[in-house]
């Protein structure tokens, strides 16, 4: 991913996410907001957040990112993109690394062919936000 900020290790950490991601969406629960803490290891681990609608989910998760001690995270939900052909669904993925100050935000679109989930082109840099490690 030349030219995106961020090291080859937080670029590895959020194609696994995304894939995660694609793979779970098509779940009849659907996919969960989550929050993957990677070590400097590469250790993992997830945890999931449920309850009243995404905002909340995403809200709850940034705050748990906020206390983490890990060297990378990466958030992901189920969300869209909105562009000059409307709204589209797209598995979301927020992911910061210790020093950087601005959190990075990535994107796979995707369709429903059926109960099949179709991942739309390849996964994008969509900009930054505010940093999510504390």
């Amino acid at each position: 991913m030349t030219g995106i900020p961020g090291g080859r290790s937080l670029h590895a950490l959020v194609f696994a996410v995304l894939e995660h991601g694609v793979g779970q969406v098509a779940r009849p629960e659907g996919l969960a907001t989550s929050l993957i803490e990677e070590t400097g290891t590469g250790d993992r681990t997830i945890k999931t957040f449920t309850g009243a609608g995404v905002e909340t989910t995403v809200r709850a998760a940034r705050d748990a990112a906020k206390r983490s001690t890990a060297e990378r995270v990466a958030l992901l939900w189920d969300g869209q993109l909105t562009g000059a052909d409307g709204d589209e669904h797209a598995v979301m993925v927020l992911a910061q690394e210790r020093g950087q100050d601005r959190t990075l935000v990535f994107a796979q679109r995707y369709t429903f062919e059926g109960v099949t989930v179709e991942p739309v082109g390849r996964p994008g840099f969509v900009g930054d936000r505010e940093a999510l490690l504390g």
